[in-house]
């Protein structure tokens, strides 16, 4: 599954990004790596970007980069790291 397959409320945890180095080297700056626990908090409609929570920080990302940030679900029994 991708971050732009994510809904509101969805946790997950990232498992990959295959943007390009500039990219990945960007998300690493932000927090939005391998391992890193994602939660979408808002998707603006027509393919806006999606609003995130990555541990205390809230940032938007595009569409282009949602559709390459590979992640899997975290069910609501696992815990938030």
């Amino acid at each position: 599954m991708y971050l732009k397959d994510m809904r509101a409320g969805q946790r997950g945890r990232v498992i990959n990004i295959s943007k390009g180095h500039a990219a990945e080297r960007r998300l690493f700056e932000i927090g939005l790596v391998p391992g890193a626990s994602v939660e979408v908090v808002s998707r603006h409609p027509f393919k806006g970007p999606l609003l995130l929570q990555v541990g205390d920080t809230r940032l938007a990302v595009g569409q282009g980069i949602a559709e390459a940030v590979e992640v899997e679900l975290i069910h609501s029994s696992e815990s938030m790291s």
